[in-house]
């Protein structure tokens, strides 16, 4: 009885782990996709009536933030316990559901509500740098036979909750107080904080004593290179996501309720395909698929300003949502399961990336747009994609001899 009593903890333990690290990757989703969902309040006449430029600087302080808390969590990890990491990610989430929600407070005369909202974005960012970046490191160690769906299924939790942000934004608006999501959603963080404070969550590099050697941090010359290529796929996704709609409505002459919808299906297509591939990854080795994808990201672009009519826009998105769904989770699996020893260092380099991407996309296309056109800029953009196919079957054919584990 005492052995099974052991089991069954031991069990009970793993089984709250998973839940834990799972459901902190759906609250992270739902987080950092309220603000953009939020987009229409915050430039609404009789809300916080913010211009074309303060709205489009309000994403910055969360590209920054993210950025450098990314580039910072496996250091932290390092000498405070990536658990710590991963609760301070949740604890300025939750910081930024309390600033969202407070903002509503000081709408009026001045820019009071902006800078809160900056700081609001600001705190998500670095949130969803630590949050992410923790979560992928444990998700990769919870299922060692099944790392790329491991890590895979955890991105499908996060897409499901970016998709359910405006869905729980539309809830609480349409009762007459909009704020009450972000309480909502930052209630949910609490309860997450808590729950896990109540947990080991522990790494496998961090149980080794602390009298024996710890691996060198120093990151390998192919990482840099599945960074490079995550940073491709940032731009990629960033120029679909923020940029289609716009494409859609101002050029192509979709309505805004289809250009909602062409968006909805992007956005489901990756989270499907998600699904989908970490189906597949248990059974297959999927490096020619991830390969061959971005061939498909890349004829996305290319026929995008082609097509004419609301059902072929819609294809075309859905085709690139398809085509972008695994990579970026796959992507962190295969350069982890290279340096096991190293998966969080791994993990913060490639979020660091796609939010670079991110970055660069959102700000090039700004600064070019009026030269080129949207257009020219969707095909044009069809290069990054032809890059990140070049680099994806470099590191699929050339694969390093890994070091014999003592």
């Amino acid at each position: 009885m005492r052995a099974g009593d052991t089991i069954g903890s031991i069990l009970s333990e793993r089984n709250k782990t998973v839940l834990a690290i799972y459901l902190a990757g759906f609250l992270q989703g739902i987080s950092l996709i309220l603000f953009p969902a939020a987009g229409p309040l915050f430039t609404d006449a009789e809300l916080h009536r913010l211009s074309s430029a303060q709205f489009g600087l309000l994403f910055m302080p969360q590209i920054i933030g993210a950025i450098v808390a990314s580039a910072l969590a496996a250091r932290l990890g390092l000498h405070f316990g990536m658990k710590r990491v991963l609760l301070a990610g949740l604890a300025c989430d939750l910081l930024a559901m309390l600033l969202l929600a407070a903002s509503h407070l000081l709408i009026g005369p001045g820019n009071a509500a902006f800078a809160v909202l900056l700081l609001a974005t600001g705190a998500v960012g670095v949130g969803f740098g630590f949050a992410i970046t923790a979560l992928n490191a444990y998700a990769f160690e919870l299922f060692p036979g099944r790392r790329d769906a491991a890590v895979t299924g955890l991105h499908v939790l996060t897409g499901i909750g970016q998709v359910s942000a405006p869905q729980v934004l539309g809830l609480f608006t349409e009762s007459g107080f909009w704020w009450g999501a972000a309480m909502a959603i930052g209630a949910g963080l609490t309860l997450m904080i808590i729950f896990q404070l109540g947990l080991p969550l522990l790494l496998s590099s961090e149980k080794i004593p602390a009298d024996k050697p710890r691996a060198p941090q120093h990151l390998p010359g192919r990482v840099w290179l599945y960074a490079a290529v995550v940073f491709l796929y940032g731009v990629c996704e960033a120029t679909f996501g923020n940029w289609s709609p716009i494409y859609l409505e101002q050029d192509a002459g979709l309505s805004m309720a289809d250009t909602t919808r062409a968006l909805s299906l992007f956005w489901a297509a990756v989270t499907i395909g998600r699904v989908l591939f970490a189906m597949a990854a248990i059974r297959t080795n999927a490096r020619l698929v991830y390969a061959l994808s971005p061939l498909i990201v890349g004829a996305a672009l290319f026929a995008l300003p082609s097509v004419k009519g609301v059902a072929p826009s819609m294809g075309v998105l859905a085709a690139a949502g398809l085509g972008l769904s695994f990579f970026f989770p796959y992507s962190i699996s295969l350069a982890s399961s290279e340096n096991p020893h190293l998966a969080p260092a791994v993990s913060g380099v490639l979020v660091a990336a796609i939010m670079v991407g991110t970055g660069v996309s959102a700000n090039l296309i700004g600064l070019i747009r009026d030269f080129l056109g949207l257009s020219s800029i969707f095909r044009l953009f069809s290069i990054y994609a032809g890059a990140m196919a070049l680099i994806a079957a470099y590191l699929g054919l050339v694969q390093p001899k890994l070091k014999e584990r003592v």
